[in-house]
């Protein structure tokens, strides 16, 4: 990987020509960029531990293993937790090269994982596709953002178990036909009663309980990217999850959390209270025609934490002299990010569109009618076909 190099021999060593091995997500396998060789590892698909909530320590409290350390950017003050035989030359988030080992832990260890599954060059590819679909970005913006590289780094996010139990209230509503009378005159003068039939909803009101355990309900780790872009390349397929090794990181880096696991529970409290709420008001309308929801309270029992790691390819590149981000779905490909819209190719587009219609406006008035013109255009269609 062009953005790592090795410090010292470690045990992800290659057997063969002794360089470093990296993850290789087309094989799910360790790999030598030197000599190609393979080397398989053992992949761990038990239940990950998970840990109450109530007791979770601080970010700084745990460490990952001894074969992890922590990079600084001393431009942005990202962090990344980096296996100890790897290097971070430059930042994922702002491309700068300021950076530092940093002397704090790399914080809660992670539980599981889902593995790069694309490659680089994969991933690359998908980052072409993305900017030729963009037609209004300039061509200086395109060529920087190819030229730049394409950083894999794992994100980190908080996932919760929950036992939740909603006491609701509502009302449900039964549809019945009513009929109307009204009166109709008729072509002699004569009026006559008629009847029409609307519907009419006769309401009751309702209470009940839900129990309902929820897993893997997650909130971000970090605040560095925002929500609304990451949350575009998503969705994850979640049941690809497998137990955290530090071979799958070899080659790659990890954001490391700077958002408490505590107080992002409340975050996480919001996201179960609005799917409790969406599971009352399918109870209540599983009994009638129509529900509406009163109110929901929602308990919380036996809450419990992990941290997980999701992979993206991100590419940073500088526009007005602001970092701009495009991220990939590491495992799906998806794409999302900020496209620079260049005003000179939207003026250019939209006097092109005003030539071609007055163009058509000047034809139509040289031939004297729509009908001729458009017999005239079709003639010429023809000829060129």
């Amino acid at each position: 990987m062009s953005d790592f190099e090795q410090v010292r021999p470690t045990p992800f060593s290659c057997p063969a020509c002794g360089g470093r091995m990296v993850f290789d997500p087309a094989s799910q396998r360790l790999k030598c960029p030197y000599c190609g060789a393979l080397k398989p590892f053992q992949a761990e698909r038990e239940t990950p531990n998970e840990y109450d909530i109530r007791f979770a320590p601080p970010l700084e409290d745990q460490a990952w293993d001894d074969q992890t350390r922590v990079a600084r950017c001393e431009s942005c003050k990202a962090e990344f937790v980096l296996t100890g035989e790897t290097v971070l030359k430059t930042c994922p988030y702002c491309g700068s090269a300021a950076m530092a080992e940093e002397q704090s832990g790399p914080g809660i260890a992670p539980e599981n994982l889902i593995p790069f599954q694309l490659t680089r060059k994969q991933a690359q590819e998908k980052f072409g596709q993305w900017l030729k679909g963009h037609i209004f970005v300039s061509r200086a913006v395109k060529k920087e953002a190819v030229r730049d590289s394409i950083a894999g780094v794992y994100q980190p996010r908080w996932t919760y178990v929950d036992d939740a139990e909603s006491k609701y209230m509502g009302r449900t509503g039964r549809h019945y036909d009513l009929k109307i009378p009204y009166t109709v005159t008729d072509r002699d003068g004569k009026e006559r009663t008629e009847t029409r039939t609307e519907q009419g909803t006769r309401w009751e009101t309702v209470s009940g309980q839900i129990n309902e355990r929820l897993e893997n309900v997650m909130t971000e780790g970090s605040d560095r990217i925002p929500g609304e872009l990451f949350d575009a390349v998503q969705p994850y397929h979640m049941s690809r999850l497998t137990r955290y090794v530090p071979e799958y990181i070899a080659g790659f880096a990890c954001e490391k959390p700077n958002v408490d696991v505590q107080e992002n529970w409340k975050k996480a409290q919001g996201i179960v209270d609005r799917r409790m709420a969406a599971l009352a008001e399918r109870e209540i309308l599983a009994l009638a025609d129509e529900a509406q929801v009163q109110s929901v309270q929602t308990s919380h029992y036996d809450v419990r934490y992990k941290l997980t790691l999701l992979p993206i390819y991100l590419c940073t590149f500088m526009y007005r002299k602001k970092p701009r981000h495009v991220l990939i779905n590491g495992q799906t490909g998806r794409v999302s990010g900020y496209a620079p819209i260049s005003p000179l190719r939207v003026g250019a587009a939209v006097l092109i569109v005003l030539l071609l219609l007055g163009g058509l406006v000047w034809r139509f008035l040289a031939t004297g009618g729509s009908e001729y013109m458009f017999n005239d255009l079709g003639g010429r269609l023809r000829m060129l076909l």
